[in-house]
């Protein structure tokens, strides 16, 4: 076997390899393996909630996670890109529309979470896209959702323990 450098043989045994070494009674299961199933559990029940703690307010799935700079970087990206396609006067599709790609873009706008309801603030004056900047607005609106939905992916991958980072 061989050993870590200023360590012994027991620092290079991983957490799942300890829980699976049988107990005093050669029982198998240890307290430690009982404990994780139930924090596994319990992981598995709440990565719903933070998914959409994040899709409602970008990061604050991340925020619940207690990922700070991922929750700072997601709001900040998702609310600059949505802020500055209101103000570039983009257009925000509408929940009903007759066409697929007025779905789409509803979609992807409804994504932004708490941003689409600011939008209606932001947008008095209506879109512009007669104007390359209010077609790009449009763009950087369906982007911020783009963005928004990946964090909430990511947030969701997180709470289920399968990304660490």
């Amino acid at each position: 076997m061989s050993e870590v450098p200023g360590g012994s043989q027991k620092d290079t045994l991983n957490d799942s390899t300890v829980n699976d070494l049988p107990g005093p009674s050669g029982a198998g299961a240890s307290s430690n393996s009982v404990r994780s199933h139930e924090s596994v559990t319990k992981r598995v029940m709440l990565a719903p909630f933070f998914a959409i703690a994040a899709w409602i307010v970008p990061g604050l799935g991340h925020l619940a996670l207690k990922r700070w700079g991922r929750a700072l970087i997601f709001f900040a990206c998702v609310g600059g890109l949505a802020i500055t396609g209101y103000l570039l006067r983009g257009n925000v599709f509408p929940p009903h529309s007759v066409d697929l790609f007025g779905t789409l873009g509803f979609l992807a706008d409804a994504s932004t979470g708490i941003f689409y309801v600011l939008a209606k603030f932001c947008e008095r004056a209506g879109p512009d896209v007669s104007r390359a900047a209010g077609d790009y607005g449009t763009r950087f609106i369906a982007a911020a959702g783009i963005v928004n939905l990946l964090s909430v992916f990511d947030a969701y991958e997180i709470a289920l323990g399968r990304r660490t980072m």
